[in-house]
């Protein structure tokens, strides 16, 4: 009898392969913020929105005076720390919206040794199906509550420009 031979089921190398994929950032420290709970998640959010508010009225100070205009230098250090806030969960949502294109996917592109040859592999339909279930059930949540974040913050984001607008005149 024939040993069973894994290569022949999937010969994409195991860092290429899209569930492996999903599995390091599911247990990446930075990555996995969106699948923590509801408290963590939001305590992990406003730490980081504070850390970067702290961090942009540093930066901001150089450039006006908290003297003379303090209100204004809250405001548009805050306005920083949200654009900065913003570019981290626009990463998450690209990453994670990332791995789920390439569960989702039949076709699976890789690299045997190099980037030179590239070769494809198209999933078996067990495993196809493995893999939407995964995206369904659970990339699908992480990605809406990036999207509900996301959303979040650009409300934030326009309502300070519109305070930094009144604030001009």
């Amino acid at each position: 009898m024939n040993k069973f031979n894994k290569s022949r089921v999937c010969p994409v190398p195991r860092q290429q392969r899209p569930f492996f994929e999903y599995l390091k950032s599911r247990n990446s420290n930075f990555l996995n913020w969106v699948s923590l709970n509801e408290f963590t998640y939001t305590k992990k959010f406003f730490v980081v929105l504070f850390f970067n508010t702290f961090l942009s009225f540093s930066l901001t100070n150089y450039f006006i005076s908290f003297l003379d205009y303090p209100i204004r230098l809250l405001i548009i250090s805050f306005f920083v720390s949200l654009i900065l806030q913003t570019l981290l969960y626009c990463y998450f949502f690209t990453n994670w919206e990332y791995i789920g294109y390439r569960l989702v996917e039949r076709k699976v592109f890789y690299e045997e040794s190099g980037w030179y040859n590239q070769k494809v592999w198209i999933k078996p339909q067990s495993i196809l199906k493995q893999e939407l279930v995964l995206y369904n059930y659970q990339l699908i949540p992480l990605i809406t509550r990036i999207k509900k974040t996301l959303s979040l913050i650009l409300t934030v984001f326009f309502l300070l420009i519109g305070l930094i607008l009144i604030s001009l005149y």
